[in-house]
């Protein structure tokens, strides 16, 4: 009887290891999938302040809702204001779309 009882209780020790493994390897998996680097969604690009700004396409000033920062891939953060487009500087941008 003591045999059986010892022969159980290693089953269920390598049993245990074994399930306890795979949830390692599902948290690791969790873990390196949710990593991503880019917290932003699609259209979006994260300023070094860590704030999420809509990409600039011509035109997106009319939409109120999207704020008045935007992300240009040549001048970086722009400002809309006053009906003029602003660099980091404030600066002026004449021609934005050239």
């Amino acid at each position: 009887m003591h045999a059986t009882v010892t022969n159980n209780t290693n089953q269920i020790q390598k049993k245990m290891k074994k399930i306890s493994l795979i949830l390692i390897a599902i948290i690791i998996s969790g873990i390196a999938i949710n990593c991503d680097s880019d917290p932003c969604d699609e259209g979006y690009t994260q300023l070094d302040n860590g704030v999420c700004v809509p990409d600039y396409v011509a035109g997106i000033e009319k939409n109120v809702e999207l704020g008045n920062v935007f992300y240009h891939p040549e001048y970086g953060a722009i400002t809309y204001k006053n009906g003029n487009w602003y660099n980091d500087e404030n600066l002026i941008i004449e021609n934005i779309n050239n």
